[in-house]
């Protein structure tokens, strides 16, 4: 299983896209009780597909380093195998995970490097939007890059914040448990974010006198609590 694991890496499927999110959770939920109480190892290969590719892009971001990532995931699965007969005990799979990947990317940091780390003001995130916004072919390409500057020019930790709160759709409480910070920073740093890319879409339609709800608009890149 743990060659497995290393292996895997270059093998990353879309799996979790094709489900539909009214099934995903369902789904995960079937997956954590064969591993649990079968041993399930295909069952196994299809949790790891599902979020090893993004814990590694959580953990890269962190670590700036390709190998160390992969090797992070890698420790974070192998200890899920390890500990299987508890797994379906964990009522939010996705928040454990990213939480467990969290803490074993700050075990492989130095100690001046944790602190950076622990500030999240050094992280760098890769965000595309249209993993932040699936619906971006209704919005032309103008504002489209509009809003994609403005989403990269966020701060670091508001960035990475948006990130876990837009694309992962974990909610404040999750995030704030994993990163070991407040639901009030969290509720800050989205603020933040959200007020930005409003701002460059109020903006646009304004210059452009262009017939639109900016309101509509930034409701498909506000994330859910």
């Amino acid at each position: 299983m743990a060659y497995y694991i290393h292996w895997r890496f270059q093998y990353f499927s879309h799996f979790y896209g094709k489900i539909g999110r009214l099934n995903q959770n369902r789904h995960i939920e079937s997956l954590l009780s064969k591993i649990s109480y079968d041993n399930d190892e295909k069952a196994f290969r299809q949790l790891f597909d599902l979020f090893a590719g993004r814990l590694f892009q959580f953990s890269k971001s962190f670590l700036k380093n390709k190998l160390l990532a992969e090797e992070v995931v890698s420790d974070v699965f192998f200890k899920l195998w390890l500990h299987r007969s508890s797994i379906a005990d964990h009522s939010n799979i996705k928040a454990y995970l990213f939480k467990a990947t969290y803490n074993t990317t700050l075990n492989y940091l130095d100690e001046v490097r944790r602190k950076k780390a622990v500030s999240l003001d050094d992280v760098e995130v890769d965000l595309g939007i249209d993993r932040i916004c699936p619906e971006t072919d209704l919005i032309n390409k103008e504002l489209k890059e509009i809003i994609e500057k403005a989403i990269e020019s966020l701060p670091p930790r508001c960035k990475l914040i948006y990130k876990m709160a837009k694309v992962e759709q974990l909610k404040y409480k999750e995030i704030a448990e994993a990163l070991d910070i407040s639901v009030k920073t969290i509720d800050h740093q989205l603020t933040i974010a959200i007020q930005k890319i409003g701002e460059v879409i109020r903006q646009y339609l304004k210059e452009n006198e262009t017939d639109g709800n900016h309101l509509v608009l930034l409701q498909l890149f506000i994330p859910g609590k």
